[in-house]
This record gives structure tokens, C-alpha cells and sequence, in this order.
């Protein structure tokens, strides 16, 4: 995705330079570093654009623009006026935020292209284009995983008609809506144990889509998310619906949070996460009752055991039929606790049954 800044002069944005916290200079000698990135709104870069002639009016330049690209990508765009067609220079200003997409792991170096050129007035090239290379370095805090077409797995749910899978599964499941396209993705992303978090970016012409038509209507800001599902190194872990809901999470827990506005899922890593170098992420439109990769166990133990879910609220969130994932004994609070699982609703009868003879 390219970030286009359009700036209407060196006034314009002379004034916001100086609120910045730092401003890196480029040089665009192909030495240039910027370190400690994690695309934050207050941190700039800057370099200057250079008239091929005397100065801009004799190239017939209007306007300056730069451009930042990682293997013929493009980042992020700025164009703005020039205000003194009479100098042969001029400074442009971006803000890092504008970044916010650029892929990298936790402390990874990645080179980046910076392109800077003017155009006249019909937009054809009149001062002509300079490319140099920037080294930049992520925060160990900080990384970012872009999906797009060809990293993710997409899947078209089933049409309409009455033996369909799709009506078979709403007539079992918790919605009697049509089930949402299939979109997964899966990647391993470089981290600095449980001091990253790790921001997944989903640029594929569906993903907004498939998730909006997985998760509940009526979801709030702070719910968990069950529809959609997270999993880390192989685990389901918990997902919040725009923003984590604290009651939810104990201290060191490994969490994410989608911010249904912009299609980023957050991923937050944890005490699991200790010592780490990578984490495999992986993320799905369908429930984590229907992941395949999944532990059962481990499902029961996130909405079971961590989250006191009862039988009712499971139910409600994940279907009828989602029950033999869960220890449905361990949900209904009997002190008996079966494997996930393991107890049938014959058996979910017999203890009931027993429970009304007063056994």
C-alpha cells in the first residue's frame, strides 16, 4: 500500500519538522542509516531535491516529489510545491509514520530505495529522477508482516442450495448466515521474545471481507472474537475486536487485537514467547473450533478453562455442534472434568439423569 503525502510548501511542513522528535537527514550518497524504526509519526526523514539546471524555473519544475520502495514495491509518496522556482534546491519531509507498511522483523536491516524528482505543470518529468539506498533498522520491539494475494490462502465459501455444505453447517453452527470466504494465512516473523509485537498487515483484495463476514454482527469494541481465529507457534491464543479488553489478560499472556477499521490484526507475544527468535503467526476467517491444526485441548483450555466459558455461551459463539471440541462437564462446572472432547451428549444425559436421582 502507498502512503501519498501531498504538501502545499516548505511552510507547510517547515512547521511540523519542528515538533518532530528527530529528523533523520539523508545524504543520498548510498551511506545513509536511519535506525531504531518502528513508524512512528514523529520521527522524519528529509533530503534534498536538486534542479538539473540553474534552478527549478529553468527546468520548468512545479512540483517535487519522493519516493520510498523495498523491491519495486512502493511504500510511501510525497509531492509538494515548490515555493521559490528561483533556487536550485528544496527540501522535502516525511514522516516515518507514513511507513507503516513496510514489512521487517524485530532488529532486521532492510534496504530501501529513495527516489526524488519534479514534474512541470501537464506531470511530465522535468527535473530528473535520483535514486539512492537507505538502510533502515526495526526496533527489536517492532515488526510487520504484509499479506497480500499470494501469501495468503483464499477460498470461496459455497453458494446457495439447500444440501449445500454451507446450509448444512449454518443449520449446526451458531449463524444462519452464509459462511464467510475462506482466507488463512501462515508465516514466521522474526521477534525479540516477549518484547515484540508484531503487526500483520492484510492487503488482499478479500481479507476485510472474509473477516467482517465471520465476526458476530453485534460485536463490540473489547469482545472476544470467535468467528475469526489467532493462533501463535501452533496455539490458539485469544483475539479482541478493536481493542483488548485488560479483564481478559494476565500479565505475560501472548494476545491479538484486530482493528477492524484498517484490517491489521496486532499480535502481542508473551512469557511463551521468552527467548524467542521467531514466532510462527497464523491467522484465519474461520472459528477455532473449524482450524484443523488445532489441539482441542488447547481450545478448551482458552474458552474453557481461561475464559469460564459455560455451555450456553459456547453454544451462542460457536454452535451446536462445537460441543465435542469442548469438556462440556468442565464447562457445566461438574466437578468430574472430562478430556475436551471426550464428553458425548449421551454421556452429558446420563450425568444429567443421574444428577435429577440425586446420584
Amino acid at each position: 500500500m502507498v502512503a501519498l503525502v501531498a504538501l502545499a510548501g516548505v511552510a507547510g511542513f517547515a512547521g511540523s519538522a519542528a515538533a518532530t522528535t528527530h529528523t533523520t537527514t539523508l545524504a543520498g550518497d548510498g551511506t545513509d542509516t536511519v535506525a531504531d524504526f518502528n513508524a512512528s509519526d514523529d520521527e522524519y526523514l528529509e533530503t534534498d531535491i536538486s534542479s538539473d539546471g540553474t534552478d527549478f524555473a529553468t527546468d520548468g519544475t512545479s512540483t517535487a516529489k519522493m519516493n520510498i520502495s523495498l523491491d519495486g514495491t512502493d511504500y510511501a509518496q510525497l509531492e509538494t510545491a515548490i515555493t521559490d522556482d528561483t533556487t536550485a534546491s528544496q527540501t522535502l519531509n516525511l514522516s516515518e509514520g507514513e511507513l507503516d507498511d513496510l514489512p521487517g522483523d524485530a532488529g532486521e536491516t532492510v534496504t530501501v530505495n529513495v527516489t526524488t524528482w519534479g514534474t512541470d505543470g501537464n506531470g511530465s518529468v522535468t527535473t530528473a529522477e535520483s535514486t539512492f539506498a537507505v538502510d533502515i533498522t526495526f526496533q527489536n520491539s517492532y515488526a510487520v508482516a504484509s499479506v497480500d494475494d499470494s501469501s495468503a490462502t483464499i477460498e470461496e465459501a459455497d453458494g446457495p442450495g439447500f444440501f449445500s455444505t454451507s446450509t448444512i453447517t449454518s443449520l449446526w453452527s451458531s449463524s444462519s448466515d452464509d459462511p464467510a470466504d475462506l482466507h488463512t494465512y501462515e508465516s514466521t516473523v522474526g521477534i525479540d521474545g516477549s518484547n515484540t509485537t508484531v503487526t500483520v498487515l492484510d492487503e488482499t483484495t478479500n481479507g476485510s471481507d472474509a473477516y467482517s463476514e465471520s465476526i458476530r454482527d453485534d460485536i463490540e469494541s473489547g469482545d472476544v472474537i470467535y468467528g475469526a481465529s489467532v493462533g501463535v507457534n501452533g496455539t490458539p491464543v485469544k483475539a479482541f475486536y478493536d481493542e483488548v479488553d485488560t479483564d481478559k489478560i494476565a500479565d505475560g499472556d501472548t494476545y491479538a487485537v484486530y482493528d477492524s477499521s484498517n484490517n491489521v490484526w496486532t499480535v502481542h507475544t508473551g512469557d511463551a514467547q521468552d527467548g524467542a527468535t521467531e514466532m510462527d503467526v497464523y491467522l484465519s476467517s474461520q472459528s477455532y473450533t473449524s482450524v484443523d491444526s488445532f489441539d482441542s485441548s488447547a481450545v478448551n483450555d482458552l474458552f474453557v478453562g481461561d475464559l469460564d466459558m459455560g455451555v450456553s455461551s459456547l453454544v451462542s459463539n460457536f454452535g451446536f455442534g462445537s460441543l465435542s471440541t469442548f469438556s462440556v462437564l468442565e464447562a457445566l462446572g461438574v466437578g468430574m472434568i472430562a478430556p475436551a472432547g471426550g464428553a458425548s451428549l449421551a454421556g452429558l444425559a446420563l450425568v444429567a439423569g443421574r444428577k435429577r436421582l440425586g446420584a
